[in-house]
């Protein structure tokens, strides 16, 4: 019938400094360094210490095995407990610690002593190629669980397993642990703000689009609206990414740990191993694939929101659209009636301006050349007045055509121009002819 107590104690690769000075107290109070070959060294009935590696690195761990004792480990808790209080700035870098209390004797009495001295009672018992094995209590606030062990025989190929693939396996424990609490608070804050985003989004619902149906909303209000839906909404993906982040994380170091138990081949049942190692975060792995399913029904939700506010603003566009289009509809028809009555004095203004054109150019041409207005017969003078004044207000439109950047005109401004010149010319070519020829007579 043979005890002893396996420590193992874990710090972070930055916390270095603290594990050396717990080896220097093991080592003053009569401790041995361990070799590489531990299952040998846990033969001797003295006290070891020893180094292990973790093959995901960062953790660093430092391992006690206690002298062998028949007193179902009373004195080697008391050392340990003694040791650590030695430099308890030390043992507050421990990041967590893993305890197996090992025996030989039978299940049940090594499992009554265990629960004398840990309060609780066993758990589940993990069977084991030659023994079994059982956790005493496990403490995720502080990292540290402790196990019961029986062997049967202290020669058995299991305390490799014990010596080093167990701590490590509880090394990915406290790794999932750690993973664990940064994911708790990543979630509690992304829920409280998705439960914000998801009362703004019935907010902005209910009591713009519902409530304020009967009234006409400004579309720059609503395409407020839509900036901050479209602010939610990003937030809501950033979201997303974080927690499907984190679940890939989770999931890689839970795949890791469930093939290093599954190729373990001192445990018979390596899923039950896995599955109480593990059961905590196996939870936490649903929660994030549930917080992932609910932020995408939330975006969902959010881009059929946009969706609905942009077509109550493309609904509010067209009535303004036709409202505006009945607005210039009727500015077209005031300015067509305007045009209308615009042409109207335009043809009175040029008939007037021809009017008094051909009087007073057929009064101005009978008191200049009065003589030859005598000779000239009457309907002469109606054509060449009449031709003269059309002419001479045809010239002026064009001469304004013009004067307004319509050079389109200009050919006809030109002809104007030489007809007016040509009429002038032949009408005081035949005053002169005509005055001449009085006087002969």
């Amino acid at each position: 019938m043979t005890q002893f107590v396996l420590r193992f104690y874990y710090f972070l690769e930055d916390d270095i400094d603290s594990l050396k000075k717990l080896t220097e107290i093991f080592s003053r109070n009569g401790l041995n360094l361990g070799t590489r070959n531990i299952p040998l060294a846990a033969k001797q009935p003295e006290g070891v210490y020893y180094d292990l590696d973790y093959p995901q690195g960062k953790i660093k761990i430092l391992a006690v095995k206690t002298s062998m004792d028949t007193d179902y480990w009373q004195a080697a808790l008391e050392n340990l407990r003694s040791w650590e209080n030695e430099d308890p700035l030390a043992v507050c870098d421990i990041m967590g610690s893993l305890t197996i209390l090992v025996g030989t004797d039978s299940w049940e009495e090594m499992t009554e002593k265990a629960c004398e001295k840990i309060p609780g009672g066993a758990g589940e018992i993990l069977e084991l190629k030659n023994g079994e094995m059982s956790y005493l209590k496990h403490d995720r606030s502080k990292g540290e669980a402790i196990y019961l062990c029986r062997l049967d025989q202290i020669e058995s190929v299991d305390l490799s397993f014990l010596f080093r693939r167990m701590p490590s396996f509880y090394a990915g424990v406290l790794r999932l642990q750690a993973m664990d609490f940064v994911l708790n608070d990543r979630l509690l804050s992304i829920r409280r703000e998705k439960d914000e985003m998801q009362q703004d989004l019935i907010n902005i619902l209910h009591a713009k689009l519902v409530m304020n149906q009967a009234t006409l909303i400004e579309a720059e209000e609503l395409e407020d609206e839509i900036r901050r839906l479209a602010t939610a909404y990003g937030k809501l993906v950033g979201d997303q990414n974080m927690v499907v982040d984190g679940l890939k994380q989770l999931e890689t170091t839970l795949l890791v740990m469930e093939r290093q138990i599954n190729a373990d081949t001192t445990l018979l049942v390596p899923a039950a191993v896995f599955t109480q190692l593990t059961e905590p975060y196996q939870q936490r792995r649903k929660d994030l694939r549930n917080m992932r399913d609910e932020l995408n029904e939330v975006q969902e939700d959010y881009r059929a929101a946009m969706d609905v506010v942009q077509s109550k603003i493309e609904v509010m566009n067209s009535r303004t659209n036709i409202a505006t289009q009945e607005q210039i509809k009727g500015l077209l028809e005031v300015n067509t009636e305007m045009q209308k009555q615009g042409l109207v004095y335009q043809y009175a203004a040029g008939l007037i301006e021809f009017i008094v054109l051909a009087y007073y150019s057929h009064t101005l041409w009978s008191h200049l050349q009065h003589t030859a207005y005598t000779v000239i017969p009457s309907w002469i003078q109606f054509v060449a007045v009449i031709v003269f004044s059309g002419n001479i207000v045809w010239a002026t439109h064009l001469i304004a055509e013009y004067k307004q950047g319509e050079h389109h005109v200009r050919k006809k401004l030109i002809v104007a121009i030489i007809l007016f010149l040509l009429l002038f010319a032949l009408i005081v070519a035949g005053s002169i002819l005509a005055g001449s020829h009085v006087t002969e007579h």
